[in-house]
This record gives C-alpha cells, sequence and structure tokens, in this order.
C-alpha cells in the first residue's frame, strides 16, 4: 500500500492507495494518526483509490472519526467505490461519517454542512 498525503485548502488530504486490510491498517493509522498528532485536525481521507476495504480497514475508518471528534476536528471522506460505499451502508456508518462522492465537493461543502451526507449518493446503492 502507499499512502499519498498533501495539504489542499488547510485540509490534509490523505489517499491510500490499493487495499486497507488487516495488513496494512497499521500503516495507515500511523499516517494519520501522526498527522491528527501534530494537531493537524482537519482531514479528508480520500479513498477513492482503494481497491478493497476489510472490518479492520472499517475499524480504522470509524476509530479516525472517534479521535478526530475528541480534538473538534473537521472529517471527510471521499469514497466513489460502490462496493465500499455498499459495506458503508450495510453498517449504518453512511449515517455518521461525511461522505462525498469526489474530492472537489468534499472541498467545497465540508466546512460549511456539519453533518453532511449526500444521501443521493448512497441511494442507487440497495
Amino acid at each position: 500500500m502507499e499512502i499519498e498525503v498533501q495539504e489542499k485548502e488547510g485540509y490534509h488530504i490523505v489517499t491510500p492507495v490499493g487495499e486497507l486490510d488487516v495488513y496494512t491498517v497499521p500503516l495507515f493509522r500511523k499516517v494519520v494518526l501522526k498527522l491528527e498528532g501534530d494537531r493537524r485536525h482537519d482531514l479528508i481521507l480520500d479513498l477513492t483509490r482503494l481497491t478493497f476495504i476489510d472490518s479492520s480497514g472499517i475499524g480504522s475508518l470509524i476509530e479516525i472519526y472517534q479521535k478526530v471528534q475528541t480534538v473538534e476536528g473537521e472529517l471527510a471522506y471521499v469514497i466513489d467505490n460502490p462496493r465500499i460505499l455498499k459495506i458503508l451502508r450495510l453498517v449504518e456508518l453512511n449515517r455518521i461519517l461525511r461522505v462525498f462522492p469526489n474530492l472537489g465537493r468534499a472541498l467545497q461543502d465540508v466546512g460549511v454542512t456539519g453533518g453532511y451526507v449526500d444521501e443521493d449518493f448512497f441511494s442507487d446503492l440497495t
């Protein structure tokens, strides 16, 4: 797994590439928690380049969400993979996580809309 980190419009954008599973979660967590530990609490997790996610990957998304919430940071998830979106919907994380279909939309709306979730984005995944 590769992990790209960039800064754009005041947000740190973390983009994992490949699979987010039991083998790669430790690296992913290390990168994200280092950013959070450096007082960079406004994050966008761009998951558009993930090809697979397992339960440990989902667990890491929840852990990151909880840590950012405790420090009152901003966090958004960019997901366009229908399989990953379906998993989030099945475990009802789409009701909690702020999910956007692309990075542009996330950058535009994340600080403005509070608990924004694009319900239309999830509607065709039943």
